[in-house]
């Protein structure tokens, strides 16, 4: 099982989904968000695909990395279809799946393979990485209670429902994990 992140240990290597999936993602987001009163000044998490946690101490050494493995792709075919709920100790996720396809685990696995061989990777266990999009979940939230005490009723309300919908990614950025927008960015890749 892959560990929880650690805020105050980690930075984050996203992906970042454009068109369709990033409209769809957004729309559902500021429903949930607006339905359950999830973030403080509706200010919400940007959506992303995580590929990867790495140490914080590490970052100049994953940016080298990066630079070397991005050198080899180009942009990523992003395909979306349904949802999920997850739990990891204090925190519900509701989240759309990402279906795994040739490039989008090529890439990941290339570059986590590097990261973790450096001693940068914080996730010890990629085999079990699930790609996903995060559309409401307790990380950040201002009033966790009502998403909490409704999270099962929400994940009925999302099973077997599908929303296909595809989209090309090409940015790829490593984050901190904070809401504010102009704290987050750390640094920038085009593939």
């Amino acid at each position: 099982m892959i560990k929880n992140s650690s805020f105050d240990k980690e930075y984050f290597i996203v992906l970042k989904p454009e068109g369709d999936v990033l409209k769809l993602a957004r729309f559902l987001q500021k429903r949930l968000a607006s339905e359950f009163q999830l973030y403080p000044n509706n200010v919400y998490p940007e959506i992303h695909i995580t590929l990867d946690r790495i140490y914080k101490k590490k970052l100049k050494d994953a940016v080298k990395i990066i630079k070397s493995t991005l050198v080899k792709y180009s942009e990523i075919d992003i395909f979306v279809k349904n949802f999920d709920c997850y739990s990891f100790k204090d925190n519900n996720f509701l989240v759309l799946n990402v279906e795994e396809n040739k490039k989008l685990v090529n890439f990941s696995r290339e570059l986590h393979e590097k990261l973790e061989k450096a001693h940068i990777s914080t996730i010890d266990n990629y085999k079990e990485w699930r790609f996903h999009i995060s559309l409401a979940s307790t990380v950040f939230a201002e009033k966790q209670k009502k998403f909490n005490e409704d999270f099962k009723h929400l994940c009925f309300r999302f099973d077997g429902v599908n929303t296909p919908r595809s989209c090309r990614a090409n940015i790829i950025e490593i984050w901190k994990p904070t809401l504010d927008e102009d704290n987050k960015l750390l640094e920038r890749f085009k593939l």
